[in-house]
């Protein structure tokens, strides 16, 4: 599976506590039904320690609790964060700054369904570019690249001077084939917050996928990049390069398929405009001199003083579709 550098731990055991108690229950010959029954046990737990710290800190009002909910996420506690949005939800109602709050701690604890639904619900809110960006963010960890630029871009149009979003705007520009687009947010991006690693990162990574290797160790050795960091950046570079080429390929070969297929639809079209203006079948003359051959063999049939044959009963200028029959699938 490639590595995303929008991939984050999805749980955050670790940090919880939790390291411990799982190595004991995976030696152990539980069923996986059990295993699952022990962490959500485990989680509701926490989730309740969370909620008893939450009553003894209980903010005076929605804001201060907005601002200690947001706190909590910086720092990386999204299980926390989950049940002190809860409770604020009981407590404050559906607010829409609670709400979006709570849905990006449901994306960071893996829970990208009710966090996307959460997300959409808040699109025509005063918090619409933080729902457009978590839905971006939410597609960029699926690999869905079209789809993140789409939502991305969304969400810098509502908050142009994000930093964050432009850069991870930039990324989903990169990875769905659109070089120029990425350039132009990442240079936002840059100069918006020049000095944030995560920018510089996205920065020297757009480099080296566009084979400028000097400047983009340049960029890594001004942002004081250790070997490793380094190294991982240029794998991932390499990655990109070849899902590019592969996209770049599967590209021109849905535009020759186009090309071919407007070629063939132009030459059936052609076909059908020579057989409208095409002379009378044999068929229709044969019909003509039938009929004239029975009315001299029947004097006492009644005809017109003239006999006059117009194009349309010899076949000629007929409507197109009476000529060819049914229209072929092809030219829907």
């Amino acid at each position: 599976m490639k590595t995303s550098i929008w991939t984050r731990p999805l749980m955050r055991w670790a940090a919880l506590g939790l390291g411990s108690t799982l190595l004991v229950a995976c030696s152990t010959t539980d069923s996986a039904y059990e295993l699952v029954r022990q962490q959500q046990e485990q989680e509701a737990f926490l989730q309740s320690k969370e909620i008893e710290h939450w009553e003894k800190r209980r903010p005076t009002d929605k804001q201060m609790a907005v601002r200690m909910l947001e706190e909590t996420q910086k720092q990386g506690r999204y299980f926390a964060s989950l049940a002190y949005a809860e409770a604020m939800e009981k407590e404050y109602g559906a607010d829409p700054e609670v709400m979006v709050l709570r849905a990006e701690a449901q994306r960071q604890t893996g829970q990208l369904e009710q966090a996307a639904h959460t997300f959409k619900s808040l699109l025509n809110t005063p918090v619409a570019g933080r729902a457009y960006q978590g839905l971006g963010l939410i597609a960029g960890s699926q690999e869905h690249f079209d789809q993140a630029a789409h939502f991305l871009k969304q969400a810098a149009g509502q908050d142009p001077t994000n930093a964050i979003v432009q850069s991870d705007l930039a990324y989903a520009y990169l990875r769905s084939g659109r070089p120029h687009e990425a350039r132009l947010a990442l240079g936002k991006a840059a100069e918006l917050a020049p000095d944030n690693p995560k920018i510089l990162s996205n920065m020297a990574l757009y480099l080296l996928v566009s084979q400028e290797t000097q400047r983009a160790g340049f960029v890594m050795q001004q942002a004081g990049m250790d070997a490793a960091t380094q190294q991982a950046i240029v794998q991932m570079a390499e990655q990109i390069g070849q899902d590019l080429e592969q996209l770049h390929a599967r590209q021109q070969m849905q535009k020759q398929h186009e090309l071919r297929m407007a070629a063939a639809a132009k030459d059936e079209q052609a076909r059908a405009q020579a057989v409208a203006l095409s002379p009378a079948t044999p068929t229709a003359m044969g019909q003509v001199v039938l009929n004239r051959s029975v009315q001299a063999q029947n004097p006492a049939v009644a005809r017109p003083a003239a006999v006059v044959v117009s194009s349309t009963q010899a076949g000629l200028n007929r409507p197109l579709l009476e000529s060819l029959g049914p229209v072929s699938s092809s030219m829907n």
